[in-house]
């Protein structure tokens, strides 16, 4: 059987007049850049702290350069780099190496001639997207500040500030460099700025993809906006995300029917049509793209616009397409490593690096004139050592793999835990399980301490999602398998020790302040429910999770009892749990996991304080400036 890859097309005109002051390729951000010789490839190596600088024709590791101190575990055993370097792109003469530092917060330039950072400048919470405009000028998406803004590329000044949709992540300069595209994962949608002046446009949405019938049909709502890159020769604008299926219920819901991996096309900001592949078994499809893939991750474009080439993070492959035919053209797998991040592209076309972040290395592909691609020799290594834990590694290449060759985590490379809990966090989508209405909550800053996990209490540690790998991604992960039990403690060590609590966005300290005090105060009531050091009473006189024992569970106002309702059901070992009973959720990096409440009914935190009829603490006295007040206090958390 043979199933979906979809490209999805929609498209948008610009003006391309005007002059581009550099000759290459329209340019976006990515983890890997290559010199414009050739020569040299640099890379970021997130869970080291530092950037790679290789040697492409002896294919040797240069240099590591480190932008702070080499990560090492905790006392408690997490492992938090305090840089994370995302993303990197080269200045227009090439003498100075500009890498966004999601957890420093800072743009860090790092000198080509001495190998060494020589300033960094603070850009706001979590940058990620960077890219260096036609005049020199850094770009920078800060995700959790929801802004870009404009560097002066010698002092790393901020010269322009824009405020952009919540959680702004990948940037791409349109052919003529004059408008820069802004993707948001959890919206749907990618914002057009003008470069000068610097001025935000009107967003370009991704809308649903909506198909009647089969249930294998590629549809959903757009998530993963993780690349967007201009294509050379012509107005389009390529975006690669992945589709999410979230009208489909149980028990249809399972590994093919939740996720389809996508490429938008953008003109006029209208879809202009769609293309796609699925089960030869389903009457009146064509087979434009022929093989499975999963979570594409990066894009890049032959410099004459005729292939694309995608990295595929979650099934671990590189796939060539026809950007006319909109056809596959080759699929390269398996690659030789894992955790797939980037690609770069050498001036000519023909050599394809990509970023192996997982197994340390960058390797390498040719690509001819047909666009037929394969691996060429041994990948690069570029770390003098692997600081991450050999578990944790391990762990995260499971948390992020839907490589079916190599684990039984999923059936013909479908579904990885990543496809919903894109960077370990929330896709922001209420799925139909049948439970009821179920908004996917965020892994960050892991389970310990947060109690029972599920909505309703039904689990009690990352090990028992096997039941999930099985039921949903359509793999074969029991805990009683000797194979599956070890790959399931790596996953549990990663999510817990290796998934970082996100960085808060900016706030007032004086409204926070206000905001804790308003929180702790006994007729408020919040701290009823939210207390201790993750701010959750799950697991309160029960601290070995017993799921027989007294498990704390609220009815907080917030129970579907219309259109598709929650439901009565049993948690993993068979106890009953009510329609309308929730387990108190830790707060814990809320300002990054939108929407809220259990269905996702509540779009931002001041919807969870107004919607919840005063079960929820008594914020029913409260004035406009406390409950102000309060949401900077949660979104400082």
């Amino acid at each position: 059987m043979r199933h979906a890859w979809v490209v999805a097309s929609v498209v948008m005109a610009l003006a391309c007049g005007g002059s581009t002051v550099d000759s290459r390729a329209p340019r976006h951000s990515s983890s890997i850049a290559v010199s414009e010789d050739g020569r040299r490839v640099y890379v970021v190596n997130p869970d080291a702290d530092s950037v790679s600088i290789l040697d492409a024709a002896h294919r040797v590791l240069l240099r590591e350069v480190a932008l702070g101190p080499t990560p090492t575990p905790a006392a408690d055993g997490t492992f938090t780099p305090a840089v994370m370097p995302r993303a990197l792109a080269l200045s227009l003469d090439e003498q100075t190496l500009f890498v966004s530092g999601q957890r420093s917060g800072r743009v860090h330039a790092v000198s080509l001639g001495s190998f060494a950072v020589k300033t960094s400048a603070p850009v706001g919470s979590e940058p990620v997207g960077l890219v260096v405009a036609a005049d020199g000028s850094v770009l920078v998406a800060s995700s959790q500040d929801a802004k870009v803004v404009k560097l002066d590329p010698r002092s790393l000044a901020i010269t322009g500030s824009v405020v952009v949709p919540a959680q702004p992540w990948a940037l791409g300069l349109t052919r003529d460099g004059s408008t820069l595209l802004v993707t948001h994962p959890l919206g749907a949608q990618v914002t057009p700025i003008t470069v000068t002046p610097f001025e935000v446009g009107a967003p370009w949405p991704l809308p649903e993809v909506v198909r009647a019938g089969d249930a294998r049909l590629a549809q959903g709502v757009a998530r993963s906006l993780f690349d967007v890159a201009a294509r050379p020769g012509s107005r389009e604008l390529w975006v690669a995300h992945a589709l999410l299926a979230q009208r489909t219920a149980m028990p249809t819901l399972n590994f093919e029917t939740t996720a389809f991996p996508a490429l938008s096309v953008l003109l006029d900001g209208v879809v202009n049509q769609t293309l796609s592949t699925d089960a030869q078994d389903v009457p009146g499809i064509d087979g434009a793209l022929a093989d499975v893939v999963s979570g594409p991750r990066a894009l890049a474009f032959t410099p004459d616009g005729r292939f694309a080439v995608v990295v595929d993070q979650a099934s671990e492959d590189v796939l060539v397409v026809d950007a006319d035919a909109h056809v596959q053209r080759t699929l390269v797998r398996p690659m030789p490593g894992h955790l797939l991040e980037g690609l770069a592209m050498s001036s000519d076309g023909h050599t394809v690096y990509v970023d192996e972040r997982g197994s340390g290395d960058v390797a390498v592909l040719t690509l001819d004139e047909a666009g037929q691609a394969q691996v060429d020799g041994t990948p690069i290594a570029r770390l003098t050592a692997d600081p991450m834990p050999a578990q944790l590694r391990l762990g995260q290449r499971l948390f992020f793999s839907a490589n079916s060759d190599v684990f039984p985590i999923t059936t013909n490379h479908w579904v990885a835990c990543s496809t919903c809990h894109p960077e370990g966090r929330s896709d922001a989508v209420t799925w139909r399980f049948a439970e009821g209405p179920r908004d996917t909550p965020s892994n960050a800053g892991g389970t310990r301490g947060t109690g029972f996990l599920m909505r309703g209490a039904e689990r009690r540690r990352v090990q028992d999602y096997w039941v999930t790998i099985d039921l949903e991604q359509g793999g074969h992960f029991r805990p009683d398998d000797p194979v599956a039990q070890p790959l399931l403690d790596a996953l549990a060590a990663f999510v817990d020790f290796g998934l970082p609590v996100p960085i808060p966005p900016a706030t007032d300290a004086a409204l926070v302040a206000q905001g804790k005090a308003l929180f702790e105060r006994a007729d408020v009531g919040c701290a009823t429910c939210h207390f201790g050091p993750r701010l959750t009473d799950s697991g309160r006189d029960n601290p070995g999770l017993d799921l027989a024992g007294h498990v704390e569970l609220h009815d907080v106002g917030t129970c579907v009892t219309s259109g598709f309702s929650d439901a009565a059901h049993e948690d993993l070992d068979g106890h009953p749990r009510a329609a309308c009973q929730f387990d108190t959720p830790a707060l814990v990096g809320l300002a990054a996991s939108p929407p809220y409440l259990h269905d996702g009914s509540a779009a931002t935190l001041m919807d969870v304080l107004t919607q919840t009829k005063g079960k929820m603490g008594d914020v029913r006295g409260l004035g406009d400036d406390e409950l102000a007040a309060l949401v900077e206090y949660l979104r400082s958390l």
